[in-house]
């Protein structure tokens, strides 16, 4: 149970986080953009935050695997 609390706060963290970067690399003026990556990615990349935007997705999913992990253990 433990760990799934933990794993719910990290994902959590990891969201708000995201949203951060989301919303902060969305004020960036970019010129141009193209169609594969997206406008998005594409602010994201040249306001330098793509570290930030990976480790906070990165913390989303461990959160999620950790509650995964929890979920599906067998108990004794």
């Amino acid at each position: 149970m433990k760990r799934a609390i933990i794993g719910g706060f990290i994902s959590l963290i990891g969201s708000i986080w995201t949203l951060a970067v989301i919303i902060f690399a969305n004020n960036y003026p970019i010129d141009g953009w193209s169609t594969p990556p997206g406008k998005l990615l594409m602010q994201i990349t040249e306001s330098n935050l793509t570290v930030w935007f990976g480790v906070s997705i990165a913390m989303v999913v461990l959160g999620i695997v950790l509650m995964a992990i929890e979920y599906f253990k067998k108990d004794n």
